[in-house]
């Protein structure tokens, strides 16, 4: 298959959040795939849906849905297209891997929108403070310091598949491994990239279509900082102006 930036985008995406089922209904059977985002993304998933619409000519309605915004299709040629391209139908966390679509052409921009698709979909961006050590006022008190995290419990996923990519932009990053916290739990996998360097190479070589984390970069961009724990709405304030980010400190 022809990989434009959009299927790898697309792909990145299902690979975070997306799954495979079967349905049965008295009167229908087949496949459905569905994509699943927070209350805060529901503007991401109509990105998503562009995307759906730019590769197969459809556009799936995005739903409120269990406490969850959701595109969801039944269309065969869709769920038959992401099954061929290696995704399994059922639970796919310990297995998923990025399509072989994406490591076989081996380009570089591939790997990129593959990455924004899934830091989009399972990815996180927050800044810390230096509370301890010989730091400066500012440093101690504002949540100044970024970091990235990809997470998941598919080893393959990112000790292969993501760390492949990252070396071949040279990003400079870690990866953790953290032992089953209880019986029945699995292994996590995370891949940690810190600082500003890292940061801005991040958003200028990747990227994001997510304005959750689009908005915490913006606001760390204007500020030199970020506050934990607000909204998407109190950063679209504070970017417009109408609020205060030091309000957070108690200042």
């Amino acid at each position: 298959m022809e990989v434009t930036q959009g299927l790898a985008e697309l792909f990145g995406i299902y690979v975070g959040d997306g799954t495979m089922s079967v349905k049965r209904t008295k009167s229908w059977k087949g496949m459905l795939m569905s994509i699943a985002a927070s209350r805060e993304e529901k503007g991401w998933l109509e990105h998503v849906a562009d995307l759906f619409e730019q590769i197969f000519c459809y556009r799936p309605r995005v739903r409120w849905n269990f406490n969850v915004y959701k595109i969801q299709t039944g269309i065969s040629r869709i769920c038959k297209f992401f099954a061929e391209a290696g995704f399994p139908v059922g639970e796919k966390a310990l297995t998923v891997r990025a399509p072989n679509a994406i490591m076989d052409v081996n380009s570089e921009d591939a790997y990129k929108t593959f990455l924004r698709g899934y830091f989009d979909a399972d990815g996180c961006l927050n800044f810390e403070r230096r509370q301890y050590g010989k730091y400066g006022e500012f440093k101690k008190t504002r949540h100044y310091y970024p970091r990235i995290f990809l997470v998941s419990i598919s080893r393959d996923l990112i000790l292969t598949d993501i760390q492949q990519m990252l070396e071949s932009m040279g990003l400079r990053y870690r990866i953790y491994e953290k032992e089953p916290s209880a019986k029945g739990k699995c292994r996590v996998y995370t891949v940690v990239l810190k600082g500003p360097t890292q940061l801005d190479m991040w958003m200028k070589e990747i990227g994001s279509s997510n304005p959750v984390h689009l908005t915490k970069y913006q606001v760390w961009q204007r500020f030199g900082f970020c506050p934990p724990r607000t909204t998407l709405g109190q950063r679209l304030a504070i970017l417009l102006g109408k609020l205060d980010p030091k309000i957070f400190y108690g200042d």
